[in-house]
């Protein structure tokens, strides 16, 4: 994926999304999912006993197989995290009969949406995204925010903002929200 993104914040609860493959990814991409309350179902040939624990929770839909065109129908969201071509192709065409948008990982040539990396506070998130095309400086980057915003104690910040802009009645809160992160601001340098 070279083409410029659009970045947007999907709310995926109580959405149905797909996760296909194997390795430690499967489970870090279904936890992503659950953290936003979507419904995930995994197609995996052998999983860990980690994705089969939330399974056997019920917190996701588990298939211990290989991937099947009617898998996708009614799904939201799905990724690949198999390093698989001709998978990677034909979920991906798959995904764009069904209007689902479809990620491969390390195969942004298929993908209609890239993962952003996320550096979180509390309420608040940061996305960062490279097109696809260096996800190791997104990582990166995410590394070195959520140090900065750890020790700026953003969490709690935020929480003082959301407190604040419930109390203050709508007409006054650009103005008082203005003033409240009026000093607010980054110092030093980034270096590459």
């Amino acid at each position: 994926m070279t083409d410029p993104v659009f970045p947007i914040a999907l709310l995926l609860k109580g959405r149905s999304c797909l996760v296909v493959g194997a390795g430690s990814e499967v489970l870090s991409r279904t936890r992503a999912l659950l953290d936003a309350h979507a419904r995930p179902t995994v197609i995996c040939r052998s999983p860990d006993a980690a994705v089969r624990a939330l399974a056997t929770s019920g917190l996701i839909e588990l298939h211990e197989r290989d991937f099947q065109d009617d898998d996708m129908p009614g799904k939201w969201l799905a990724v690949l995290v198999d390093n698989d071509p001709s998978l990677a192709a034909r979920m991906a065409g798959k995904a764009e009969t069904e209007r689902v948008f479809f990620c491969a990982v390390d195969q942004p040539q298929h993908n209609s949406y890239a993962h952003m990396a996320q550096a979180r506070a509390g309420l608040l998130t940061i996305a960062i995204s490279t097109a696809g095309q260096a996800p190791a400086l997104g990582r990166r980057l995410r590394e070195e925010l959520e140090r900065l915003l750890t020790a700026a104690n953003m969490s709690d910040f935020i929480d003082k903002l959301a407190v604040l802009r419930r109390n203050t009645p709508s007409s006054e809160r650009r103005r008082v929200l203005g003033e409240a992160v009026a000093g607010v601001h980054f110092s030093g340098e980034l270096k590459l």
